[in-house]
Formats: C-alpha cells, structure tokens, sequence
C-alpha cells in the first residue's frame, strides 16, 4: 500500500501543522521503493497514493520517476535502435538535431505536454519550413514517445489528435524542355551528365543512378538491371526496401543507351565496371553531386524546387500519361507497395470514367441487333 508521511522529526499528530513536505511512499514494479513529494499539499499528495493503488490493482501503473529521463537522451536511444535506411536515419537525426532537441532537449519526458508540441509544429510553419518537414517532425517526435509508452516510462502519448498541415501529393510536377535538360548536363562535371538521363529516362533514385555498372546492361540492352545504390554517406547498400542480392528490371529508352555508350567511350569504368567512380576510383559523395545540380537549376529556367528526385518524377509522369499501367510503373520505380505510388502518381493516370461510360453504351448498342433478330424469330 501507498503511505503518506513526512520526514521530519515531528510526531504524527503535529504533521498537519508541519511545514515540511508530505511524502507518498510506494512501491515500483520490481518492488523498487519510490517516494514523491507535495509540498505541504496533503489533498493531492492523498489523491496521488490512491491512484497508485488503483492503476497497480488495474494494472496499468506508471512510475512517474520513470519518465524523467531527459528526451534527447531518450531520443538518441530509440534512433540507435531502428533498423531504417541510412536515408532516412540522416532526415531522423537532422529533425532532432535541428528542431526536437532544442525545443525539448533535457526537458523530462512525463513534463512534455500536448500543448509544446503544438507549439513547435507551429514555430516551424512560421519559420517557413513546408508541410512535409512538419509532418516528418511529427512523425519522428511520435514516434519517440510511442516507444515510451510501451517502455512504460509514460501513460500516454503527447502526440495525439494534433492537426498537420496536409502535404500536397498532386503536384504538378515540373517537365523540364529538352534544351533544359541539355543545359544541365552540359553544366554538371562531364562525367556525371549521364546521370540526368538515367533519373529523366528510367526513373532511377540519385543513389541508384550513381550505382550503376556495366552489369546492369541487360537483354542486349534494352534492359537496365538496378542493384545496389550509393548512401548518402558514400557506401554501396542494398536497394531501398530491398535485401542484398535483390533488382529490379527498367526499360532501357534508346536515347539512354546511346547516352551511356558515349559515357563508357568518354569516360571509362572502374576495374570493376562502375561508371560514376572513373575519375578518382572512389565513390561519389551525393551531397557534391547535389550542390552541382542545385547551382545550374534556376539558370536552366527551372524552380529552385526542382532536384534530382524531381527527374524520377518526370519519368513516371510521362510514363502515366501515356497508358504505362500504373502497376508496371510501381515495379519500375521500386516503391515498397502500389498504395505509395497511387498517393503519388495516381492523379496522373488517364481517367477510366469516360471510357467506361462509351464502352458500356456500345457493348448496348451492339446487343440491338441480336435482340431485333429475338423479335423477328417470334
């Protein structure tokens, strides 16, 4: 049972008139004795011992000494033990590093209301940060107290029913020219223009077109083998959401052949056949080839949201509005399930309501005959 006393050395009739502070007593899972203190508030150090009991006899007791360990420890802990991309665990570690740590850092993880983490989304919209950055700060602080709560460091979740800015999917994505295309690689270092074909014509991640090999020329090529990628920390990994050993096959454009021919003359491969690896036989640092890209864009008339993902966009965008089945593009694109592609392409595939609506009239139309003949026969 939970007790209410004081320390000091008063006699117990005297602790009323007391000014030291009362103490509930009580007893953590593993038996582990905690006290807390109330100042000299005996009503809510007396409410405090009886939910102690009846959350331990419902089972559902937290000791609130558990959750004072500091967010930022706590956060640093959960982020070492997810097993993610090396992507994704860079965009995790710059949202903590740069937003979550600063507003929460050694604050205790109990101590952290709702109300703060409205505070910092909001914050964050007003420094101009966009909808997806927030949603991904709250994706990541959610997370962290989500694991609290089943580490049991804390009842419930801060996060809750927090209203997100929407993050726009139906973009209208930005088709560069021809001659906008040209002006980029005529500008990137020229061993690393074919790298805007690859993205533009196959769809390929900034990681996965500065992995490819001769080896990925396939079926006389006509078809492109992607197996491995390059993360942002310069390393060969397996593809995104792909074990080792994993690929996928893409369509081989023509013109991407052609363009990759004359890199092999131009330039060359390493001993083992990779392309972008030719000049200082080491890999290529995205973050260089990024810059590179970001200093030619607005020269080149396009806006300075356009990046190399945006090239990727420009293949599955083309591919759609063409009749490519959506579910072919999904495999080309080497999203995890169609669902991720629908949320991102869907509003790009040609509407079937007005092809439906023609077909089933016809399909009528062409029954007329036959039922005149019915008619006739009787």
């Amino acid at each position: 049972m939970a007790s209410i006393l004081k320390r000091c050395r008063c006699s117990e009739e005297s602790w009323p008139d007391c000014p030291d502070a009362w103490v509930v007593r009580y007893r953590a899972e593993g038996g582990r004795q905690r006290e807390r203190s109330f100042s000299t508030n005996l009503k809510v150090a007396a409410d405090f011992a009886l939910k102690v009991e009846h959350d331990k006899r419902a089972q559902v007791f937290i000791d609130p000494n558990e959750g004072r360990i500091a967010f930022q420890d706590y956060a640093e802990t959960w982020l070492a033990g997810r097993y993610i991309a090396d992507g994704t665990r860079l965009v995790y570690d710059s949202l903590l590093r740069n937003h979550l740590n600063p507003a929460f850092g050694r604050r205790p993880l109990n101590a952290i209301r709702r109300r703060d983490i409205k505070q910092l989304l909001i914050s964050m919209g007003s420094k101009g940060l966009g909808a997806s950055r927030i949603n991904e700060a709250h994706l990541v602080v959610a997370a962290v107290f989500n694991e609290a709560r089943r580490d049991r460091l804390i009842a419930e979740s801060p996060c809750l029913d927090i209203e997100l800015p929407d993050v726009i999917t139906e973009t209208d994505f930005v088709l560069p020219a021809y001659v906008q295309l040209c002006y980029l690689t005529a500008k990137l270092p020229a061993d690393w223009a074919l790298t805007v074909w690859l993205m533009y014509g196959c769809g390929l991640r900034i990681g996965e077109a500065l992995a490819v090999n001769t080896r990925c020329l396939r079926a006389n090529g006509h078809i492109l083998r992607v197996t491995e990628q390059v993360n942002p920390t310069a390393q060969l990994i397996p593809l995104k959401f792909r074990k080792k050993g994993d690929y996928r096959d893409i369509p081989l454009p023509l013109y991407v052949h052609d363009a990759l021919q004359s890199h092999l003359t131009a330039h060359g491969t390493t001993s083992d056949g990779y392309l972008f690896q030719g000049r200082r036989q080491k890999l290529i640092v995205r973050r260089t080839y990024q810059e590179n890209f970001r200093r030619w864009i607005t020269r080149a008339g396009l806006p300075e949201s356009f990046v190399p993902h945006s090239l990727r966009h420009c293949f599955a965008s083309t591919a759609l509005a063409a009749g490519i089945p959506i579910t072919d593009v999904s495999r080309w694109l080497g999203h995890r399930s169609i669902e991720i592609t629908y949320r991102i392409y869907g509003h790009l595939v040609p509407g079937s309501f007005t092809r439906a609506r023609a077909l089933l009239h016809q399909t009528f139309l062409d029954l007329q005959p036959q039922l005149t003949s019915a008619r006739n026969l009787n």
